[in-house]
């Protein structure tokens, strides 16, 4: 059914706007029947006169002509039902089927799955995709591993012929000297089943506790900012313990390793100069002097549009749980202390147009609904703001999918959302993935320029949609002369910027080097790169997209105009630095310094070994070794903590 624009966006924003000018003509008896229940909902009420000037919508209004205007099709109808609707005839709720899932027409990876046991004793994922999808072409969708180098493993597919081609094939195949043991392997339950079936337990070991908004929110809250309860000054000691334990282990780990006599003497050395540590500890660095700036810095969020524990209506917020662990719950995000107060507004603000639409949000559990995801990127120095839209599609017309869109942009434009002055709205389309599509579909830029601008050290930094960025603008400043001080740079120094993102860090250090050389494998972050290099007036920095262990191969990598002095600025994702790059920069014989920043030191371990060991056939090059290490705290009120370590050759 066509939607028409103008009467849905006019009966929204109506809806909101009558109601906001009622409640301001109120007598003061009517506002003191209309108290917030809670000190939560105050608090809530209180965030949106900020941004309104007015009090703000309850959630009595809805728009009943939206509901009409955008049709929601009858197998969507037909998925909503939540347990209380699960009865029998009697009408007592009765226990589900955990499996039932598998029997709807939609692909799960649970359906045609299979069990590889019997493996090699040393293997890789990476080899055994490519023994199953090069060599052996079985159209596997997904391989699944229940821990790393495990015993066993699980092969997914899309249809029962794939999967039974397989099993022929892979039973009784010898690899690596090695017959695999292929077998059916039974589908998990679905966990948010498996946990509403729990009320039917009469074991004394299950907690049957009913959760209240209240409770879901703390929980949340105590998800998102475990440490909000703690001084700042201990919540430094915990961290810098922390990096302790992850030096020590990496200590360990490298005793136990094949490295050398040499390596094995220098440990020795630094262990009994840096009380048993490898390396120099050096003190943690924060923004502990400046107190307003360790809460409310996240200029990234992104907040899942769901139904609260309590009334089942839609919120705009964080989950309070995972789904594997039977949660699809969504709380507030009002009271999350490292969430800025503008950001907070802007939810509240969309949250608004989410109810009065009616239009369904998005269940995990069916893939049904549309409301999904709002990401929300805000510079907190030039108060840019950019709005990303997640809708999923599945079962959504054309024309309303159209008249959505149009919906959304004239809320933002000229309806209530005018108050968010939104400087950049993206929409994004959102359904099930096929096998071999990407993990994200593409953006649709409704209004405005398609970047903000950040200012870091001096510098104005575009920012896009899909730009890696630090989530602490004010503390990278930080993070960024910690590495640069490490480094040692002077105006002789190249800089290798490895994973270099829209070129943040090694624009920031430009002006005190000879020669930045960049490389990331995303390419439009490189053309943002770029392009933040030509605005800024920088002309002695060079970015290349691509893989990190095939672009330095080239030239300018290998053979860099001030050969002499040369150090690399390494800041990977999560999951570290693949090995081939480690590998490469072990063979750079100019390489003599190294600067590895991590968010995630427990998962750069590995690294920080292949970095460390003995000279070998497939190690060449002389290892490099920590000297120094300093933490930053980037995430207060958190537990996580950046490390940024200080390598040099042997």
């Amino acid at each position: 059914m066509e939607v028409n624009v103008d009467n849905c966006l006019e009966a929204v924003n109506k809806e909101i706007q009558i109601k906001c000018e009622e409640k301001v003509n109120e007598s003061e008896t009517a506002k003191k029947e209309c108290q917030p229940e809670s000190v939560a909902e105050d608090i809530q009420l209180k965030s949106e006169e900020k941004v309104n000037g007015t009090e703000p919508v309850k959630k009595e209004y809805q728009s009943e002509s939206l509901a009409e205007k955008i049709p929601i099709t009858s197998e969507e109808k037909d998925s909503e039902v939540g347990l209380e609707e699960i009865k029998d005839q009697t009408g007592s709720v009765t226990k589900e089927d955990p499996f039932a899932y598998l029997d709807r027409d939609d692909f799960t990876s649970e359906k045609y799955k299979i069990e590889i046991r019997n493996l090699p004793k040393h293997y890789g994922i990476a080899e055994f995709k490519k023994l199953i999808n090069s060599k052996l072409a079985l159209n596997c969708s997904k391989v699944k591993t229940p821990n790393r180098n495990g015993k066993w493993l699980y092969m997914c597919f899309r249809s029962e012929e794939d999967k039974n081609t397989a099993l022929g094939i892979l039973n009784g195949y010898n690899w690596k000297n090695t017959k695999l043991d292929a077998s059916n392997a039974k589908a998990v339950p679905d966990p948010l089943v498996r946990k509403r079936n729990e009320q039917f337990d009469d074991s004394p070991d299950v907690k049957k506790i009913k959760l209240d908004n209240a409770g879901a929110e703390q929980q949340m809250i105590s998800a998102v900012t475990p440490l909000y309860n703690i001084s700042y000054d201990e919540q430094l000691i915990q961290k810098t313990n922390s990096i302790k334990n992850v030096l020590m282990d990496y200590s360990r780990r490298l005793k136990r390793i094949k490295c050398g006599q040499g390596i094995f003497d220098w440990l020795k050395k630094q262990q009994d100069e840096n009380n048993g540590l490898p390396c120099k500890l050096l003190e943690i660095q924060s923004l502990k002097d400046d107190p307003e700036k360790c809460v409310g810095y996240r200029n990234k969020c992104e907040f899942t549009i769901g139904m609260d524990v309590e009334n089942k209506e839609p919120v705009v917020g964080f989950r309070v749980g995972a789904y594997n662990q039977g949660k699809t719950s969504v709380a507030p995000i009002h009271n999350i202390s490292n969430v800025p107060q503008r950001m907070k507004d802007v939810v509240k603000c969309f949250q608004d147009l989410v109810r009065a639409s009616k239009l369904p949000v998005f269940d995990p559990e069916n893939y049904s609904g549309h409301w999904r995801q709002l990401t929300v990127r805000l510079s907190l120095k030039t108060e840019q703001l950019m709005l990303i839209c997640v809708v999923h599609t599945e079962n959504m017309e054309e024309s309303a999918l159209n008249s959505l869109k149009q919906l959304i942009l004239s809320y933002f434009t000229e309806g209530a959302g005018t108050v968010c002055k939104v400087d950049s709205l993206y929409f994004q389309k959102a359904k099930k993935r096929a096998a071999g599509e990407g993990n994200s579909f593409p953006l649709e830029l409704l209004h405005g320029q398609g970047y903000i601008v950040e200012e870091v050290k001096g510098l104005k930094l575009r920012i896009s949609p899909e730009s890696f960025f630090q989530i602490n603008t004010a503390a990278s400043e930080i993070l960024f002369d910690a590495a640069k001080d490490l480094a040692s740079i002077n105006s002789q120094t190249t800089v290798l910027d490895v994973c270099c993102g829209s070129g943040t860090i090694g624009l920031s250090i430009a002006k005190d080097c000879a020669q930045v050389i960049g490389v990331e494998i995303q390419e439009e972050a490189v053309n943002m790169a770029k392009l933040n290099a030509t605005e800024n007036g920088i002309t002695n920095a060079i970015f290349f997209a691509g893989k990190a262990e095939e672009v330095m191969n080239k030239r300018e990598f290998q053979n860099p105009e001030n050969a002499n002095d040369v150090v690399a600025i390494v800041d990977p994702p999560r999951a570290g630095l693949h090995n081939k790059a480690i590998l490469l920069l072990r063979r750079m014989t100019h390489l003599k310094r190294l600067v590895y920043m991590s968010c995630n030191p427990k998962g750069a371990m590995q690294n920080f070994l292949s970095l460390s060991m003995a000279e070998s056939k497939t190690k060449q090059g002389a290892p490099f070794v920590p000297v120094k290490a300093v933490p930053v705290d980037m995430f207060p009120q958190t537990p996580h903590c950046e490390l940024i370590v200080y390598f040099e050759r042997l």
